[in-house]
């Protein structure tokens, strides 16, 4: 009987403290196999638990054997927090390199919401009605990987705010809506704007969630 693995909140919580740290594993880190592994345990994940879950599976969805797989990562759980750690690394990494191109924060707001909504189509996130999942696990931990994504907004919004390119709101408020904004728009269909059109998510966060942050909502068709 295989073991059941960790709870994906504690891997979740593992691999954001590993993310965030001062030695987080960057892409020189892994090859191209190390890489296959890794893609094939993201796409088990969002279709099975960690509990049904197996290297079985992780390896023939990679295309390698099993003993390969563990040649490289010491267990399962292993395997499934190097995924984590290497998508969340991801996704930070896009914010941080659109951000250093994108510097007014209503923006980056914009900006950060695209990023956020393109994770729609992530294999993690392939099965819909397993994303209920996925959200307790952002929420578990000490500290949650949803409270460090509020902390890391809040910290820009503050900085906005010091240099007055945003003069209104409480940033943690801003940072607390914002945050929760994109995960709710993750966990269910938008109804009045097809979030899957990166054009229409741009216009869409300009008109509707930049507004947090104080920016006047461009004038026009609201269709558009």
């Amino acid at each position: 009987m295989t073991r059941p693995g960790a709870p994906l909140g504690d891997l979740f919580a593992r691999a954001v403290a590993q993310a965030f740290g001062p030695a987080s594993p960057t892409a020189a880190d892994t090859d191209t196999t190390d890489d296959r592994i890794l893609d094939a345990a993201l796409a088990v994940l969002g279709r099975r638990s960690t509990r049904e879950a197996t290297v079985e599976e992780i390896a023939r969805e990679a295309g390698v054997g099993r003993a390969t797989v563990f040649r490289r990562f010491d267990s399962r759980d292993h395997v499934f927090e190097a995924a984590l750690v290497r998508f969340v690394g991801q996704v930070v990494g896009s914010m941080v390199d659109r951000f250093a191109v994108v510097t007014d924060p209503v923006d980056q707001v914009v900006e950060g919401f695209a990023i956020c909504l393109a994770l729609d189509d992530d294999p993690l996130l392939a099965d819909r009605a397993r994303r209920g999942e996925l959200l307790a696990a952002l929420s578990g931990g000490d500290p949650s990987p949803l409270r460090l994504a509020w902390a890391a907004v809040a910290a820009n919004l503050r900085r906005a705010h010091r240099a007055g390119t945003i003069t209104a709101g409480d940033p943690d408020e801003q940072a607390d809506a914002l945050v929760h904004l994109g995960l709710s728009y993750l966990m269910a269909p938008g109804l009045a704007v097809d979030l899957t059109d990166p054009t229409a998510v741009r216009a869409f966060a300009r008109r509707t969630v930049a507004p947090i942050v104080g920016a006047i909502p461009p004038r026009g068709n609201p269709s558009s």
